[in-house]
């Protein structure tokens, strides 16, 4: 089978009964990003701490099946290094897709794993994050690019509700992503 659907089937099942929290924890986090965007340079700000709380948040979730609200905001403790590790994530993926749009493709895929190495290891630096999430990904870009393209079904059937359906395609999508992380740092997910 293919390694890809395993990790998508491996995410579903670690979301089973945790789909309503999830959904909660979510929308919180989409509605401060949304919220932020409308001034870009909150939305830069915000970005990494906010993302760095998110993908704690939906570890210690799936992980633990605590449901703890708070951790969605623990970036903001380790401000300066998500800072940096959002700033830097977000102006590779800009700078690549402004050059074409495979290039930004690429550094997304490359970046992908730099606030999961970040959660995993709460002494790392947002650059080292960046630089061990690119080291990681070599050879495993392409991978990781087809385990997103299976998504675009339910990106498009999200879209279609008004984007209501991402409440719940989001965090699907990240423990996919985070499965993914796991096989390459420790084997299994």
């Amino acid at each position: 089978m293919n390694e890809n659907l395993m990790i998508m089937r491996r995410a579903k099942q670690q979301l089973a009964n945790k789909w309503i929290n999830v959904a909660i924890g979510t929308l919180i986090y989409l509605a401060l990003l949304s919220l932020s965007s409308y001034t870009y340079l909150i939305g830069m700000i915000i970005y990494g701490p906010l993302t760095f709380g998110y993908y704690l948040y939906l570890a210690c979730n799936i992980d633990t099946g605590v449901n703890n609200l708070n951790l969605l905001f623990k970036g903001f403790e380790r401000f300066a290094e998500t800072l940096v590790a959002g700033l830097l994530y977000f102006l590779a993926v800009s700078i690549g897709c402004a050059l074409l749009i495979v290039p930004g493709i690429i550094a997304a895929c490359g970046l992908s794993m730099t606030f999961f190495i970040m959660v995993d290891d709460p002494n790392i630096s947002g650059m080292d994050a960046l630089q061990k999430s690119w080291n990681m990904m070599r050879g495993q870009k392409w991978n990781f690019f087809c385990l997103n393209l299976r998504f675009i079904g339910w990106i498009l059937l999200s879209t279609l509700t008004c984007g209501i359906g991402y409440i719940f395609l989001t965090p699907y999508m990240v423990a996919a992503a985070q499965n993914f992380y796991r096989k390459l740092r420790y084997g299994t997910y």
